[in-house]
This record gives structure tokens, sequence and C-alpha cells, in this order.
């Protein structure tokens, strides 16, 4: 997963617990009160609302079904708040893949250049040099 896959998600999770907070304003009850109805601890909880680890989907869900909201629209309402912060994410075009480090950038720009996909002028400038500084690319 690349770092902004992991930066998405963990707001994405934070979001769900900030939906999930204003469920609780609106039904006038406590994170408190919701964790001892469903046999979880306050501290760990307020662990997963605050995204400390992620709050599992099984708890999330029993959350919903206790409040009487609709899960989907948690979901939906913390991803737009996560589209409206972030953006939407950027996919991958159809067979190429995500790269988020140097390394790999450069193999993918080898890769497509060999393959014709593209062309760097430098390789064809005559004043350009071979790197050994002797002979021309």
């Amino acid at each position: 997963m690349s770092k902004i896959q992991d930066e998405r998600s963990h707001r994405f999770s934070q979001l769900i617990g900030l939906e999930l907070k204003a469920s609780f304003a609106r039904h006038e009850t406590s994170q408190a009160d919701v964790a001892e109805k469903l046999g979880h601890s306050k501290s760990g909880y307020s662990r997963w609302l605050n995204a400390k680890p992620s709050m599992p989907m099984e708890a999330l869900i029993n959350t919903c079904e206790l409040l009487g909201v609709d899960p989907r629209e948690v979901f939906n309402a913390a991803y737009r708040r996560l589209i409206e912060e972030m953006g939407e994410y950027k996919t991958a075009l159809a067979g190429e893949r995500l790269v988020d480090d140097e390394q790999a950038r450069i193999d993918e720009t080898l890769k497509k250049l060999h393959r014709g996909d593209m062309d760097i002028v430098a390789l064809e400038d005559e004043h350009k040099y071979d790197g050994d500084g002797d002979e021309p690319a």
C-alpha cells in the first residue's frame, strides 16, 4: 500500500468515528453508553472512534444498529468528507501500476521507452553523451 493510500484510509477511519460521534449527539447518548451496551471497554471503544486503531467492521455495524442509523449513510458521509478534504483518489490507468518511489518511476519510464511507448529527446541529440563523456549517445 502506498503512503497516500495509508493516509487516505486512516483519515477515512477518523471520519467514520466523527460521523458516529455526531450520531451519538443526535440520539442523545454517549460513547460510553454505547460501548457498555456493546460489551466493549470505554477506552478501547474510544480508541476505535479515534482510529487508533481503526474500528472493526463488526463494531461499526453493531454501533449503527444499536443507534438505528443506516451504516451506509455513515460510510457515505465519511467518504464525501474524505473527497472534500483529500480529493478523488487517482487510480492507475488500465495496464499501468501505481508507483510511489523514485526508482520505481525510473524503471517504469525505461520499460515504456524500451516498448516504444515514448521517446527521450536526449537519446536523439548529437550533443548529448552516453555517460562516460567520450562518445555521443
